[in-house]
């Protein structure tokens, strides 16, 4: 028998392979992990734990936003069965930075109340009351009180505890360069050797080395800078800003910093840090939050994002095999991860698709 024998290996130990391995050994089955770095390091690094379908999704993508809907409405279930994932359902905001953005952020309050979403608008002063660190020039904005979000590096760390205490087997450092195709099983090629697997299960996000994926895969570069908190509760709620010409950025509460990023750049496989992206991130989140000034830098970093020529996610399935593709979760790796981590391990264990996933399911990418 070529190589060692696993039941599923799970090629990729991101967001959707932590999930998906999670998922499948809580219906008793034994997957591998495969990681060409460690778990969660890649993708999973680069965002700041939102869970807001009423300002992810864009005015064509009902699909997606019914999605993100289901898997945002999974996260308590979630939360209490893994623990401590910095969990917080506190609403999000998005502002209006000058007058002439405030058609537009309406439009999109209007869209996302169209959709079933509970949405507010607030002149200026109504935020001011409930954010009183905002700018004095901030016109208006609207508010989701449905929204939340949650601490990407405590996900991962519930995630790969959980697994563990199942069974799930993690191969750090083992990246798989090749797989082939002998009769039912496929055998996979890493620096480990052969491990020969009956159901194996792609999730690895911008492909490492050289995998082939049945589809392209662009790479998105986020940038992000961490800030110290200035007093316990100084921002409660995570909120988004945009302007036409100065764009869009975040700002995310964690316990004792917040997350500012808000960068979206095809830059290739480069996931350097730039002056010109940590500017445009502190000069938005500074016309914002002018007390942040004299916030104390504690970290800046950069990831790459995956993402498909339709921005969505893509799932494929080789004809008569059990070789799965899970891919181009993009911005919104976080916020789906509890419907896809539950809907493909559904998929691979009972033959079908959850209906709300069924639109992202495909032969190869048009």
């Amino acid at each position: 028998m070529l190589g060692r024998e696993v039941e599923y290996a799970v090629v990729g130990g991101g967001a959707a392979g932590l999930a998906i391995a999670w998922q499948l050994a809580l219906r008793g089955h034994v997957p591998v992990v495969f990681d060409a770095k460690q778990p969660g390091s890649g993708a999973m690094t680069a965002s700041a734990g939102m869970l807001s379908p009423a300002y992810e999704a864009e005015f064509g993508e009902l699909h997606l936003l019914q999605a993100m809907i289901e898997s945002r409405r999974l996260y308590p279930k979630w939360a209490a069965e893994l623990g401590d994932i910095g969990y917080e359902a506190t609403g999000t905001y998005e502002l209006a930075l000058m007058p002439e953005d405030i058609p537009y952020v309406k439009r999109r309050m209007e869209f996302e109340r169209s959709q079933g979403l509970r949405v507010e608008w607030m002149e200026g002063r109504e935020l001011r009351e409930r954010l009183p660190i905002l700018s004095p020039r901030i016109p208006g904005g609207s508010y989701a009180p449905d929204e939340g979000h949650v601490s990407p590096e405590l996900l991962r760390d519930r995630l790969v505890e959980a697994a563990q205490r199942k069974g799930v087997v993690f191969l750090s450092e083992t990246p798989v360069a090749r797989i082939e195709r002998t009769g039912r099983n496929f055998l996979l090629h890493t620096p480990r050797g052969l491990y020969q697997a009956e159901v194996v299960i792609v999730c690895v996000g911008v492909p490492v080395g050289d995998l082939e994926l049945p589809f392209r895969v662009y790479p998105v570069r986020g940038q992000m800078v961490a800030v110290e908190m200035p007093r316990p509760g100084w921002l409660p709620s995570a909120v988004r800003y945009l302007n036409k010409a100065y764009g869009y950025g975040y700002a995310v509460p964690k316990r004792t910093y917040i997350i500012l990023g808000g960068t979206v750049e095809e830059k290739g496989w480069d996931a350097s840090v730039t002056m010109g992206g940590i500017l445009d991130i502190l000069r938005r989140a500074y016309y914002v939050f002018p007390d942040l000034y004299e916030a104390r830098v504690i970290r800046i970093w950069a990831g790459l994002r995956p993402a498909t020529q339709t921005r969505t996610p893509l799932f494929h399935k080789e004809p008569e095999s059990r070789l799965y593709y899970i891919n181009g979760l993009y911005r919104n790796g976080i916020l789906l991860l509890p419907l896809i981590g539950e809907g493909v391990a559904q998929w691979i264990v009972e033959g079908n698709l959850p209906p709300v996933l069924v639109p992202f399911q495909v032969e190869e990418e048009g």
